[in-house]
């Protein structure tokens, strides 16, 4: 029997209006461009690819700081798209988010038990010492001692203000938590503890993650699902197994092959140049001018995500490459 699911993106394109000047059309940055995925309860979707694939600005979407140009966003089969201030202030509550750096979302004035009865005050109407028995409950959950509540954010490592970080997002008890690169800014050997108390707490509260990162090696320990990210778009999307144990888009494979110690072995594929302008991507599909396999179909056709090898790939070429 299959969970409820609690989240659900529907085409969701996002396009930025950037100024050319007098006299010049209006052209558009295209960070997202048509994503789609349903994430259960108590899963985990990771989202990964490199810097300027549109991961960060799904994340803004995802957690209603911004609203998609088109498409649609369900949570808990709601769409939120012509929702008042008021409802989407409820909304919010049900999706939280968990941001790269921890000192930067944590106000440097206030005490860290502030920080964490604000949600309550402004959602609940608990008792006073209904929100001190909650904070405290939360703070023994992420590693944290009660007289800690006293104490300011400069007084805490970075490991323990990313554990600060996550237990504010999960004071009112979110089914969708969106974390964005929550452990890139933490030493190698701190970063498994975050990632064990994540998953700690996922097991606990039936949570459901969307895990952003560009790391392949950490959101593998993480992840039920993989979706890999290109120009905007979901290039490869399927269980986590399947996509690293046999990667199937070319910029899937060179991504494992730019982290060796994933899969055990180094792939020799690697992809030319940078990655081009969302204010200008190429025709056809969006990785043929880096693409080993490009033929010249690449360049003319937009190729959509299909069925393959049990994930979704958008690739031309996968019959002739795979046979």
């Amino acid at each position: 029997m299959s969970n409820k699911v609690v989240l659900k993106a529907d085409n969701l394109h996002k396009h930025y209006p950037v100024s050319q000047g007098l006299g010049k059309a209006k052209a558009y940055v295209k960070a997202l461009n048509g994503v789609s995925f349903e994430l259960e309860a108590g899963k985990t979707l990771a989202v990964v690819g490199e810097s300027g694939c549109g991961k960060s600005t799904l994340a803004r979407q995802l957690t209603l700081i911004e609203a998609p140009t088109h498409g649609e966003l369900f949570i808990n089969d709601e769409g939120t798209t012509g929702y008042s201030r008021k409802a989407l202030k409820e909304l919010r509550t049900e999706i939280q988010m968990v941001f790269q750096n921890p000192y930067g979302s944590l106000n440097p004035r206030h005490t860290i038990g502030y920080q964490l009865t604000e949600p309550l005050d402004i959602h609940t109407k608990l008792s006073k010492e209904e929100k001190r028995d909650k904070i405290n409950e939360m703070m023994r959950h992420v590693g944290l001692r009660p007289e800690h509540a006293g104490r300011y954010p400069h007084m805490f490592s970075g490991g323990q203000r990313q554990r600060i970080a996550l237990a504010r997002a999960m004071m009112l008890n979110p089914k969708i938590v969106v974390a964005d690169e929550p452990t890139s800014a933490l030493d190698v050997s701190i970063q498994a503890q975050v990632l064990n108390l994540f998953m700690d707490l996922q097991d606990e509260y039936r949570t459901a993650y969307v895990f952003i990162s560009h790391n392949l090696s950490v959101v593998r320990h993480v992840a039920d699902d993989v979706m890999v990210m290109y120009l905007g778009q979901a290039v490869e999307h399927g269980p986590k197994e399947a996509i690293y144990n046999a990667p199937k888009h070319p910029y899937t494979i060179a991504l494992l092959a730019a982290a060796p110690t994933v899969n055990g072995h180094k792939n020799d594929l690697t992809l030319q140049g940078e990655l081009p302008s969302p204010l200008n991507p190429p025709s056809g599909c969006a990785l043929h001018k880096r693409c080993p396999y490009a033929k010249q179909q690449c360049s003319e056709v937009e190729p959509q995500l299909r069925e393959w090898d049990g994930r979704l790939v958008a690739c031309l070429r996968l019959e002739e490459i795979y046979g």
